[in-house]
């Protein structure tokens, strides 16, 4: 995990070095996805005078206990492991790019593999897990010199695909299908000297 925490940190210094001449890319994190086991890095782009686009790309890396409805095939504690990718679309209505209040349209993508920790086999293939699903937010973007700080709300639609007999036992998560209230906090920077 400390590996995963430098890489990210050694990625958002690097990328301050950027021209500071330039209107730049805003690059961050999602300090909300650090609770669920999910390290993310992402980038805003400037398309138009009110108008972003961007990519964020969630890493996966936690322990859960996947259940089975099998008798002959248990579950077990697990290691999971994935990637989410999440593409956005932002509209600054009375203000520029990278700053004030947003609405923002998003679709995200994911795909992880369970991998037992006791080293015994699944009897079967091993579960995975995939999503696909979007999300509607509204959020307000503060520019408070070289960082930014996004803090957003809204619903997200979900449709996970069933892992056969096995189950990712998440009790205090929301359903794994369907619609949910969402929100969070992005921390991030503006090489480009956005002020």
């Amino acid at each position: 995990m400390f590996k995963i925490h430098s890489t990210l940190l050694v990625l958002l210094c690097g990328l301050t070095v950027h021209s500071q001449a330039q209107d730049g890319p805003i690059v961050r994190t999602n300090l909300t996805d650090l609770v669920v086991g999910r390290y993310s890095l992402g980038a805003e782009f400037k398309f138009k005078p009110q108008l972003s686009v961007g990519l964020d790309v969630d890493y996966i890396a936690r322990d859960v206990f996947v259940g089975s409805n099998h008798p002959w095939y248990p579950g077990g504690d697990a290691d999971k492991r994935g990637i989410i990718l999440e593409p956005q679309v932002r509209w600054y209505p009375g203000a520029e790019v990278g700053r004030g209040t947003y609405t923002a349209l998003s679709g995200f993508f994911g795909y992880a593999r369970y991998h037992r920790v006791d080293e015994a086999s699944w009897g079967v293939a091993p579960p995975e897990w995939m999503v696909g699903g979007a999300s509607l937010h509204v959020g307000h973007q503060l520019i408070l010199g070289h960082f930014v700080l996004d803090g957003y709300l809204g619903g997200t639609w979900t449709s996970e695909d069933g892992m056969g007999i096995f189950y990712e036992d998440l009790p205090l998560f929301p359903q794994a299908s369907g619609l949910r209230v969402s929100g969070g906090l992005r921390l991030g920077i503006s090489p480009g000297g956005r002020r």
